[in-house]
């Protein structure tokens, strides 16, 4: 998960104590996340550190390993939605996003609604 500091926190307590959440400062750090670990989501801020989350996002497309793991991206305007599309985006959120909000949409991407 990459994604801005309050967000992150957010997000670190409210899933079920049986989903492993992994937090990432940046891109560079959600790429030494998946190289461990084939994750069942990523969330990923558009924007966030280097190269940001439209660029994981991309990234993870054209790995086989992650190519199937669904993506939701944070936008911080709603006319951004376009390029979570092209990103490749399953879904996406625009800022601020609730945490329950940001929880329920991220278990229905992995199945666990």
């Amino acid at each position: 998960m990459s994604c801005d500091e309050r967000v992150r926190e957010h997000a670190r307590f409210g899933f079920p104590p049986d989903v492993d959440v992994h937090l990432a400062e940046d891109s560079r750090d959600a790429h030494r996340i998946v190289a461990d670990v084939v994750p069942d989501v990523v969330v990923a801020d558009l924007l966030a550190g280097a190269a940001g989350g439209f660029n994981f996002a991309r990234d993870m497309a054209s790995d086989d390993r992650l190519r199937s793991v669904p993506v939701l991206i944070l936008l911080d305007r709603d006319q951004d939605a376009w390029l979570a599309r092209q990103a490749g985006a399953r879904a996406h959120r625009t800022k601020p996003v609730h945490a329950d909000v940001l929880v329920a949409d991220t278990l229905a991407l992995a199945g666990r609604s």
